[in-house]
């Protein structure tokens, strides 16, 4: 079983995650979309990570999928005409395959995201530490990646709290459903700043930034595995890049 101190190496999960979102990023053709989604289902499952996270995570955004598709075959006309009204292409073949470009590029990304959850918040400081970033940078980065669901959170605590007083925020008109979103925001950030600027106190009590090295007290090491799976990655992309600039790949 491969657990949070095994193989693979924090170092190894970000290439690969790097690649995989940067080639999501850059392909067009849904049939190359499709075998990267392929992929990362694959690795998924090598690091025992359940495909029902992967799931949940899509059907939170089911209304934005609806929106892109929406969007996209209104703003693509190409192909073959399905739905027209007087004279505006509402449907087509060539929006219908944008539209399912924009589909597997995000559930791509969000598999390959999922990836990094082998890992802890100490080892992803330490693996941005290794590939030489800036350790005050890599804590910066830690800290913003805790605190998002703390504000969500927060967020939804309040939302509970204005439901359990008898709002109903479904009912009530956009303009004061506005308002009351405005409400919670400024309070919920508010308090993350205030969290935030304790965290620093706390940090510069410690004496953070004292000197310009830090000591670790774990410093993993690749293994050959993580060695090959990182040139198979850097590879494989850099081969898929390559043909997608000499113009045999949309």
């Amino acid at each position: 079983m491969i657990g949070r101190d095994a193989f693979p190496d924090v170092r190894t999960l970000i290439i690969l995650v790097f690649v995989i979102t940067s080639l999501a990023i850059i392909i067009n053709d849904p049939v190359w979309l499709m075998a990267l989604l392929a992929v990362c289902l694959a690795a998924l499952f090598a690091a025992q990570i359940p495909l029902s996270q992967l799931g949940r995570r899509l059907r939170r955004y089911r209304w934005l999928f609806f929106s892109l598709v929406l969007a996209q075959s209104l703003i693509n006309r190409s192909g073959q005409v399905y739905l027209e009204w007087r004279g505006y292409t509402l449907l087509s073949s060539g929006g219908l395959l944008a539209a399912l470009s924009a589909l597997l590029r995000i559930a791509i990304i969000l598999a390959a995201v999922q990836l990094l959850t082998r890992k802890d918040y100490q080892q992803m400081v330490t693996g941005l530490v290794q590939m030489k970033v800036p350790y005050e940078l890599a804590y910066m980065v830690l800290l913003a990646v805790r605190f998002i669901p703390v504000l969500m959170a927060e967020f939804r605590n309040s939302l509970l709290a204005i439901a359990l007083r008898g709002v109903e925020l479904e009912e009530i008109p956009l303009r004061e459903k506005v308002r009351v979103y405005s409400y919670i925001l400024m309070p919920t950030v508010a308090g993350a700043l205030i969290r935030s600027r304790r965290i620093a106190i706390a940090m510069e009590a410690r004496a953070f930034r004292a000197y310009p090295q830090r000591t670790w007290l774990e410093w993993p090491r690749l293994t050959a595995w993580d060695w090959i799976i990182i040139f198979l990655a850097l590879g494989a992309g850099g081969g898929i890049i390559w043909i997608k600039f000499w113009g045999v790949m949309a």
